[in-house]
């Protein structure tokens, strides 16, 4: 597997290590629980695998021309790996909030292998070519598609990460609360 997709794998795994299965356990307000997190990216990887096979199918890139805006966004994700807060998810890539986190762990696998595959087999055709538009940063290459997946997933695995340890915060039981406050380094 592309080491940027194994890298996705891998940070999935260790941040839900030892999160609830259950996917509508730990939302807090507005804010999408682990699992809708990893749902979330999971329909990302499995998005950019049917665009790949999409251009495969056609036998043609299905990149736009890219505009200045887009190309000073592109560099600030790719090449700074500033990933801006707040923005969005486009409709097709929201959570549902009703699957198990076991059940997307495999999606991911599967998705990512998938997501590989398709992304070996397009490059193969078309080089290093922009085929296909991302939705908000236009067109990329096959490689920057691989790299923004990577840097999408380190978003989302801090914010992963920030929920648990919200939620262990909230766990904290009266008998507990002489311990104080979380120290400086605690992530929140």
């Amino acid at each position: 597997m592309n080491s940027y997709l194994q890298s996705c794998l891998d940070l999935i795994v260790d941040a839900t290590t030892g999160v609830s299965p259950d996917p509508v356990i730990k939302r807090i307000g507005d804010r999408w629980s682990p699992a809708e997190i990893v749902e979330h990216l999971q329909k990302s990887y499995s998005g950019t695998a049917k665009g790949f096979e999409r251009c495969l199918e056609k036998n043609t890139p299905l990149a736009t021309r890219q505009t200045m805006k887009q190309a000073a966004q592109t560099f600030a994700v790719l090449n700074l790996g500033y990933f801006p807060e707040g923005r969005k998810a486009p409709k097709h890539i929201l959570p549902t909030g009703t699957i198990p986190l076991p059940e997307l762990l495999e999606g991911v696998k599967r998705d990512l292998a998938w997501l590989d595959d398709a992304a070996v087999r397009t490059r193969r055709v078309f080089g290093g070519v922009r085929v296909l538009d991302h939705p908000i940063l236009g067109p990329f290459t096959v490689d920057q598609w691989l790299r923004f997946h990577l840097i999408h997933t380190r978003h989302h695995e801090k914010q992963i990460l920030a929920r648990r340890q919200k939620s262990l915060i909230c766990r904290i039981s009266p008998l507990n609360a002489h311990a104080g406050p979380p120290s400086p380094t605690t992530r929140l």
